[in-house]
């Protein structure tokens, strides 16, 4: 089975089934989205699977809602130490 794409436009709520509203991050020195291949995405991802589903909803907030809220940009920050100590070691 495919992979389903990645929509064109954000979702209007968040799915967790849905590809869009699975983590993706940006290469800052070409700007493309980071493969799944990627070491970083291959950290990234058991981190974002073990999350409650709020904790995921909150960080899909932050990346497509642009969320500025204080409870999301908390667990966002959360989730991005863990992926930096997982990277360190």
């Amino acid at each position: 089975m495919r992979p389903r794409p990645r929509p064109s436009k954000p979702c209007p709520t968040f799915d967790p089934a849905c590809p869009g509203c699975q983590p993706a991050l940006i290469d800052a020195t070409t700007g493309k989205i980071l493969p799944p291949s990627d070491p970083i995405m291959l950290a990234l991802m058991p981190l974002w699977r073990s999350l409650p589903r709020a904790s995921q909803e909150a960080c899909w907030r932050v990346w497509v809602k642009n969320s500025r809220d204080a409870g999301d940009l908390k667990i966002m920050g959360e989730l991005f130490k863990r992926l930096s100590e997982k990277m360190e070691n």
